[in-house]
């Protein structure tokens, strides 16, 4: 059975913004294939704070962590996770307006 995730992933202050930079393309294309696969849902990035939102659906949280490994920009992060409850009514409502629009 699988349920949502919602991880809060801020960037360490070690990071070296070059190698970073040279990533991107690498997480994009990641990203991508893990949202392809059902395992990533809605992504925010907050670069004021250096930090990421990220919906991760995983059986559990060893399988949360095994998707974050598998993005190039994980080793930059410090993440913490957040098992969510099923989306209410009102949730899956919006949902469905907003993937017609």
């Amino acid at each position: 059975m699988t349920q949502t995730f919602m991880v809060v992933a801020v960037l360490r202050d070690d990071t070296n913004p070059a190698e970073f930079a040279a990533l991107r393309n690498d997480e994009e294309k990641q990203l991508e294939l893990l949202r392809s696969a059902g395992r990533i849902g809605a992504h925010y990035i907050s670069r004021a704070r250096g930090a990421t939102f990220l919906e991760v659906i995983a059986a559990d949280e060893q399988e949360v962590a095994d998707t974050l490994a598998s993005l190039p920009f994980g080793r930059f992060f410090d993440a913490d996770v957040y098992p969510t409850a099923p989306p209410d009514a009102a949730e899956l409502a919006h949902r469905a307006r907003t993937a017609t629009a």
